[in-house]
């Protein structure tokens, strides 16, 4: 059993000059109890059996407000003074993000400003604005949506709740690892959804100081690889732009807390095709009868593409299925396009693919200056 007052030394897993510990881990779960679901992290018996391997699914598409974002955002809100709080906060989220801070801000009580880009998905607009956020649309992608907020947060004097590049919103996110091992202490592997970081940065942290041997990769679309390819390069990298279902994942570049922590507790990448996204959420809703978002999804289409070059087999496999906000519209066009590339093997396997491939339309990619 881990202590909570005991801090990350040289050897367990990490360096403790990181801006997050496991002891933020720790904290941000104290907070969050009786606030979150404690999601299930279920065996499926049908992946179990595919692939040799024992495989459990974390469901995070069963959390409050449809995704695990809500742990970041709840977290960071409890750590802001009264003073901060009253002014009121914004954040900039292609959506989950969004629904986090904005069902986070009405338990406080406190005003919120969500800025979501134009191409936002209509679901995650109106629930957003649900839980009494104030949506404001602008710009082609997160970033633009990003500079939009800073502005406005500028403007207004209200606190800034990044999507991921914030210790106290890594420490929620990494909650999901210490229910994870509670659950199944014996995990071999563990797939995480990657977009600029902070969900794995907060498994990352908490596994490596509670199971040190755990395996952590992460996984990306193929239009959307900026960490994969940053990982690889050793140094953090910014692609020309983003192209992917998974929109919850759609980031252009890695964040400047996520990345080292990335850089030093996480194993490895794997990138998946789209139609590996479309074909996962297929299955889980026929097989699994789970419904995901693409983002949600990823982890599983790494599974179904790629098991050998995992090495899953013999192992105990954790996948993190981060969220389930899909529009009903954009479902029905999945499932459809699933159907037709794979006909009467709908809901089947592909062969394995390597899971580090980038094809030639994957983004151009720049270096950051430092």
């Amino acid at each position: 059993m881990y202590n909570e007052g005991e801090r990350l030394e040289d050897g367990d897993g990490g360096d403790g000059d990181y801006a997050v510990t496991p002891q933020d881990v720790f904290a941000a779960r104290a907070r969050l109890a009786g606030v979150v679901h404690r999601t299930p992290f279920k065996s499926s018996r049908t992946l179990s059996e595919r692939f040799g391997a024992s495989v459990y699914l974390k469901l995070e598409n069963l959390q409050r407000t449809g995704s695990y974002k809500i742990r970041g955002a709840y977290n960071k809100l409890a750590t802001l003074l009264e003073p901060q709080r009253a002014r009121g906060v914004i954040a900039a989220s292609a959506g989950n993000h969004a629904q986090g801070v904005a069902w986070s801000a009405r338990t406080f009580g406190v005003p919120c400003i969500i800025v979501m880009p134009e191409t936002a998905p209509l679901a995650k607009i109106q629930a957003t604005e649900s839980y009494g956020a104030r949506v404001v649309l602008h710009g082609k992608g997160y970033d633009d949506a990003y500079e939009h907020a800073l502005r406005l947060a500028e403007r207004e004097g209200y606190t800034f709740v990044h999507a991921f590049d914030d210790p106290a919103v890594i420490a929620g996110q990494g909650t999901v690892a210490v229910e994870m091992w509670e659950d199944v202490k014996e995990l071999d592997l563990v797939l995480v959804p990657v977009g600029g970081g902070g969900l794995i940065s907060g498994i990352a942290v908490a596994l490596k100081f509670l199971r040190p041997d755990v395996r952590v990769v992460g996984v990306q679309a193929q239009g959307a690889p900026a960490l994969a390819l940053s990982f690889r390069a050793g140094r953090r990298i910014v692609l020309s732009d983003v192209h992917t279902i998974a929109d919850g994942i759609a980031v252009r570049a890695p964040g400047e807390i996520t990345f080292p922590l990335i850089r030093a507790l996480v194993d490895d990448f794997v990138v998946v095709r789209e139609a590996d996204i479309v074909r996962a959420i297929s299955f889980a809703l026929e097989r699994e009868k789970l419904l995901l978002e693409g983002a949600g999804a990823v982890t599983l289409a790494a599974l179904l593409a790629a098991a050998d070059a995992l090495d899953v087999r013999g192992k105990a496999v954790g996948l993190v299925l981060s969220g389930g906000n899909i529009d009903l519209s954009r479902l029905s066009t999945l499932l459809a396009r699933a159907a037709q590339d794979e006909g009467k093997h709908r809901g089947e396997t592909s062969p394995p693919a390597a899971p580090e491939r980038f094809s030639q339309d994957t983004p151009e990619v720049h270096e950051i200056s430092p």
